[in-house]
């Protein structure tokens, strides 16, 4: 014991593991973004940010709607053709179509919110000039910018409400902001119902300021409410931290504890949240080439080995939804019309349709005398379907937790499948509206898909996968608009019977989406609590995973 190298040795050793301790102790390990987003908590801020995205989603609805609603009216002050009618109702969805792949671009390389902001006070600006067109040519060039710049106010918004979100509150979230999307088939026909009757004979600018001008603009106002919400809202904290900004990530995160918890930023209990890689940057950009190579960079992952067969899963998935959504519901009010002609007499649905013209019927209502007369039945009917939406994505939001995404949406897919099948036999008029009802909210499941989406993408491609594959959703809500109607017309049974087969196969496509399995769900739960005790222990901290 009293060996003087054994003493220099173990004081050697003694105050290595000292400064080891010390240094431990001083210099904890970084949090990752899961934990450190999970300790702000979901409160005010969080109801905040659903209110503004939910904004953005009900603006997108509302513009492309908006255009159908003002057909008839829109008839006695510019004339169009028939040719010319067809293009305007396309217009804003070739818009959305056209943008989508530009404004994920954008969302990845120069910011979520930042995109947004411009989006929406863009397609504002056209959306305005769009009342004021003299010609239908200038209406059309109007709505097709709008939709090209309000595209970003769709896909956009999922990366935007996802990723201020940790495991635990993510996905009710995100169903819940696509029911809003339902709450926009509420807001737009009851503007109609309250502005289109109206008999406005004002001169503006040498035209007659007629009420589908005033219902256009007062459609913008969703638009601005939004842009207003957006303003006041941080770039995500994600998307920060793979820029490389981890000080700026971290600000935005004691910000978001703070206004939860009302408490003091400064006791946010995360010092340091580790950085992650992948992340690029407009200002990589110093020419057309940098701007082609980052575009290219930026969209094949979305298309790499481990990733290339759910990219496309997704993508089908979301055209033939939309494709069937979208196709039925640019005909219902035409339908409506049809079952009405029978006057309450019980009628199978496709005998109503059996034999009906789509073009001769055109025809006749285009050279027919214009009328300022407003039918609300039809809004009124739209009114309550979109209320049915929402009670139908408030309960996905409820049970969604509980039951999974994937058995939610083959479950309604079966669903689906049910009253297709009694399309063949209902003959009441209530009935056979609600069985339409329930196919057309097969669209309701493209939320879902963009959930599991979300989740599948990383962060530095996540705005560009969500732009993408709603592309392509867009894409097959123009094919159905243009196609499915007339298919229905000409060859009701038949066709009914294929969109059986298309549901069916929907719901095998569905069984292979990729979704996290549940133990890893369950994980940051976990590790929120770890780390609430791990503060008060800084050994216990660089040890708890």
């Amino acid at each position: 014991m009293d060996n003087p190298g054994y003493v220099i040795d173990c004081e050697s050793e003694f105050a290595i593991s000292g400064e080891r301790e010390e240094n431990l102790s001083q210099k904890p390990r970084p949090h990752t973004f899961e934990e450190a987003i999970t300790l702000t908590g979901v409160g005010r801020f969080h109801l905040e940010l659903l209110l503004i995205c939910g904004l953005c989603f009900m603006a997108v609805m509302v513009e492309i709607m908006g255009v159908s609603l003002i057909m008839n009216q829109m008839k006695c002050d510019l004339q169009p053709t028939l040719d010319q009618q067809g293009i305007l109702a396309s217009a804003g969805f070739l818009g959305v179509v056209l943008s989508s792949h530009a404004m994920g671009f954008l969302a990845d390389t120069w910011g979520r919110a930042t995109t947004l902001r411009y989006a929406l006070c863009l397609s504002s600006v056209c959306s305005i000039v769009s009342g004021f067109s003299v010609n239908i040519w200038m209406l059309i060039v109007f709505r097709f910018l709008t939709g090209f710049f309000i595209s970003g106010g769709q896909a956009c918004v999922f990366s935007l409400c996802g990723e201020f979100h940790g495991n635990g509150s993510r996905v009710r979230h995100v169903t819940l902001l696509s029911g809003f999307l339902c709450v926009a088939m509420i807001f737009a026909p009851a503007m109609a119902i309250g502005i289109l009757p109206l008999r406005i004979e004002t001169m503006v600018l040498g035209m007659r300021f007629s009420s589908w001008r005033v219902l256009l603009l007062a459609n913008v106002s969703v638009s601005l409410l939004a842009l207003v919400g957006i303003s006041t809202l941080p770039e995500t904290p994600k998307y920060l931290l793979v820029q490389g900004r981890g000080d700026q990530s971290l600000e935005v995160l004691r910000s978001i504890f703070a206004k939860n918890s009302g408490k003091d930023p400064a006791e946010y209990p995360v010092k340091e949240v580790a950085l992650e890689s992948g992340g690029a940057s407009l200002s990589d950009v110093h020419g057309f080439v940098d701007a082609v190579r980052l575009v290219w960079h930026q969209t094949v992952p979305l298309f790499h080995r481990h990733r290339l067969w759910h990219t496309l899963n997704i993508c089908c998935i979301q055209f033939l939804i939309y494709f069937l959504a979208q196709g039925i519901f640019m005909w219902f009010p035409t339908i409506l019309d049809e079952l009405g002609t029978r006057n309450g007499d019980d009628a199978l649905l496709c005998d109503v349709l059996q034999g009906f013209n789509v073009d001769s019927r055109s025809a006749d209502d285009s050279v027919a005398s214009c009328s300022v007369d407003v039918d609300t039945s039809t809004y009124q009917v739209m009114i309550m379907i979109g209320a049915s939406f929402v009670m139908i994505y408030l309960l996905f939001a409820y049970i969604i937790d509980y039951i999974g995404k994937k058995n939610l949406l083959m479950a309604w897919m079966m669903l689906t499948m049910i009253f297709l099948v009694a399309l063949h036999y209902v003959d009441q008029f209530a009935l056979v509206v609600i069985a339409l009802t329930v196919v057309m909210a097969i669209g309701n499941c493209g939320g879902l898909v963009s959930t599991i989406a979300m989740e599948f993408y990383p962060t530095h491609i996540n705005a560009m996968g969500m732009c993408f594959i709603m592309m392509v959703g867009r894409l097959g809500a123009v094919v159905g608009s243009n196609v499915l109607g007339r298919l229905l017309f000409a060859s009701c049974d038949p066709i009914f019977w294929a969109l059986l087969a298309l549901v069916v196969l929907l719901c095998c496509l569905g069984y292979l989406l990729p979704e996290k399995s549940p133990a890893r769900q369950k994980k940051p739960t976990a590790t929120a609590k770890a780390i609430v005790a791990a503060t008060t222990s800084p050994i216990f901290a660089i040890s708890s995973k």
